[in-house]
């Protein structure tokens, strides 16, 4: 009985010290953005490589957050629910909600 507790011990001591990062921590350099209705606000954004964007549903409906070429997509956003992306290279990266025609971004992220 005694090993099995010392056991235990270990798993937990081992599970405290792998905790990881609060995601919802916000990083200083983060780039907000706004899912509204029917648009992003703002609909073209600049941010330095190796900084997050972060979208957050502030409208009534469901929404997304899909690159047009297929580098990264969201789930269904519920109103106040966020999705956040790191871009670790410089270049231009256009947008859209898969839920809504029109509704279109980009990021631009410089060097």
């Amino acid at each position: 009985m005694k090993r099995l507790l010392g056991a235990g011990a270990a798993v937990v001591a081992l599970a405290l010290a792998c905790k990881a990062d609060n995601i919802t921590r916000i990083r200083p350099g983060t780039v907000f953005v706004a899912a509204r209705d029917s648009f992003f606000a703002p609909d073209t954004i600049r941010v330095g490589v190796g900084l997050p964007v972060r979208w957050t549903n502030q409208g009534t409906v469901y929404h997304t957050v899909a690159s047009d070429s297929s580098l990264w997509s969201s789930n269904l956003l519920a109103p106040t629910w966020w999705f956040e992306v790191r871009f670790d290279s410089a270049g231009t990266f256009p947008y859209h909600c898969s839920q809504h025609a029109g509704m279109t971004g980009t990021v631009v992220v410089t060097p």
